[in-house]
């Protein structure tokens, strides 16, 4: 019995073993035929020659520049300035192994596809972050909007409603693969990627609240207390009053506590008010002695209170009254506390050191020092570094300072007030006081002790410490024009403190450079100025381990501080 092959299927046998077969003989040490790369044809090309090719293709591919377009408008990026990289031995490779991997029916097959239609291997593409980040910042400052919050304005015509405005932002990572896809593909175009953020106030916030801003005054406010009453004439209320952004929606677009209010209802109530008197500890003549002159407690307006009775009783036509709250003052030092500290000693003192060069925040720091001098901490209390200083206001005193916000160095109502915090801290370390709450900032501080830094924000942060012993604690603070010291002293006292700090560890480097900085908007700059370069900052983390014991050696506790610090970028704040 005999079979007959078709001749045509005899002719597809013949080329599934004669075709690879002479296929593999000719591009054996090779790059196969019909692989290109950009255009280029790099059959036959032995591996050195083909890595020059690519490479030659590859500079050539990241100097051509591709266009950004938005709207009408328009941006050309280079690639190589972009940071985009080509991986010259990836790309080498899949050059190289086109045809050689996988089964061996895969191979035959894709041979064959090479005989039939070229190949074109994509470059593979990769991005220098921090090149690219600086790439997108500059985009960011042609091409982003910032979102305009709704407002209101106070003029001398009455109060005014200010439209709101959406936000554009770039989607960066939309952008990153829209770009390295272009380079692959060969496209000399893609569309900037811009996606639109709201503003956090509408516009309708903003009537909504206008309508409120007129009734606050179209009439005047009684305050009473018991027998007294006192007017705020509309005229008074629209000088002490400032818009409130963050109430617009909420239903309180105005608020009173500013310092024009602060001014005018200190005036008004001060005759309500009687400070307390702090005990005075009086040396005899002889110096082996004292005297104590006795403490008096005194009446204080509750300012909190009053502000908000205030800002409710002006959005209210019908209730034009607010009942002023006020409370007992107690003094510092009672007379109790002053016969236990008349005889002291320091216990522990820390000193920290700043530039006077910004007097708004050695204003600050001076201010804290004095809030906190005095204070006294009985046995088994809490110490609250919020509760003793209170909130960081403009109306409470404070100057514009540097703060820290979203890693960066930002202008902020209270910069400084760290300082007197990390001092704080310092001497309770020393003092082997247990710490019941405590941050560190959010990237290095080097004029700060190694990890032994405590951050602080009214409201989110605080600092706090625990009287654990048996004997009052007297905090003391001084501020001068270049330092600030914080000293505790007790009647007694009997602890030794012991501790050790740990190498820095897990650096990491900020994603900038000098040569390549961030360049963020900074709305509070001029238009058209930019600042000096802020110097970044590596993460890292440390821990201080400490150890308190008594006087005869006995340990009463151990405990550790952990410290993590972000990287902080090197940045150029750019106005508009």
């Amino acid at each position: 019995m005999s079979f007959k092959i078709p001749l045509a299927l005899a002719v597809a046998l013949l080329a599934l073993v004669v075709l690879p077969g002479s296929e593999l003989l000719v591009s054996r040490g090779v790059v196969h035929r019909g692989v290109t790369f950009l255009g280029t044809d790099l059959g036959g090309r032995p591996p050195a020659a083909a890595r020059a090719a690519v490479e030659a293709r590859g500079r050539a591919l990241l100097e051509t520049p591709v266009t950004v377009t938005a709207g009408a408008q328009a941006s050309a990026l280079v690639p190589r300035e972009a940071g985009v990289r080509l991986d010259v031995e990836a790309t080498e490779r899949a050059v190289w192994q086109w045809g050689r991997k996988g089964s061996w029916l895969g191979r035959i097959r894709d041979r064959l596809a090479l005989w039939r239609a070229p190949v074109a291997v994509a470059p593979v593409l990769d991005l220098d972050g921090a090149v690219w980040q600086a790439t997108v910042d500059d985009l960011a400052l042609r091409f982003e909007r910032l979102p305009r919050d709704a407002r209101l304005t106070l003029t001398p015509a009455g109060p005014k409603a200010v439209a709101a405005e959406t936000g554009l932002v770039i989607d960066r990572e939309v952008l990153a693969r829209s770009l390295l896809t272009a380079l692959e593909t060969g496209r000399a175009t893609i569309p900037l990627p811009l996606r639109e953020v709201p503003p956090r106030i509408t516009t309708a916030d903003a009537q909504r609240a206008l309508r409120m801003a007129r009734t606050a005054f179209s009439a005047p406010i009684t305050l009473g207390y018991q027998e007294h009453r006192f007017t705020l004439t509309p005229q008074q209320l629209s000088r002490m009053a400032e818009v409130n952004p963050g109430g617009l929606a909420s239903g309180l677009p105005l608020i009173f506590d500013t310092p024009q209010g602060r001014d005018t209802l200190e005036a008004l109530l001060r005759p309500l008010e009687r400070p307390a008197v702090d005990a005075v500890i009086v040396p005899t003549p002889s110096g082996k002695g004292f005297t104590v002159e006795p403490s008096r407690p005194g009446t204080r307006v509750e300012w909190d209170a009053v502000f908000a009775g205030l800002a409710r009783a002006a959005l209210d036509p019908t209730r034009r009254y607010v009942a002023v709250a006020t409370a007992p003052a107690y003094p510092k030092l009672t007379t109790e506390d002053a016969e236990q500290l008349g005889v002291r000693r320091e216990i522990a003192a820390f000193t920290t050191y700043f530039s006077p060069s910004n007097q708004a925040r050695v204003h600050n720091i001076q201010q804290v020092a004095a809030l906190l001098d005095g204070t006294v901490v009985r046995p088994g209390e809490v110490f609250s570094f919020n509760t003793t200083v209170g909130p960081r206001t403009k109306a409470a005193g404070y100057d514009e300072a540097p703060v820290i916000r979203d890693g960066v160095l930002t202008p902020g109502v209270g910069g400084g007030i760290c300082q007197v915090s990390t001092t704080l801290f310092n001497a309770v370390f020393f003092a082997g006081l247990p710490v019941l709450e405590r941050k560190p900032h959010s990237f290095y501080i080097d004029h700060y002790p190694v990890g032994r830094d405590a951050t602080v924000s009214y409201g989110t942060t605080d600092f706090k410490f625990k009287n654990d012993s048996n004997v009052v604690l007297l905090v003391s603070a001084r501020a001068d024009e270049r330092s600030v010291t914080v000293s505790l002293a007790a009647p007694s006292w009997d602890r030794v403190v012991t501790y050790q700090t740990t190498p820095f560890y897990d650096i990491v480097e900020p994603r900038s450079s000098a040569e390549k900085p961030r360049r963020l908007r900074d709305p509070s700059l001029p238009p058209g100025t930019s600042s000096a370069l802020e110097a970044g900052v590596s993460g890292r983390s440390v821990e201080v381990k400490r150890t308190v014991s008594a006087g005869d050696g006995r340990v009463l506790f151990k405990d550790a501080f952990f410290s993590r610090y972000e990287p902080k970028d090197y940045i150029i704040r750019v106005g508009g």
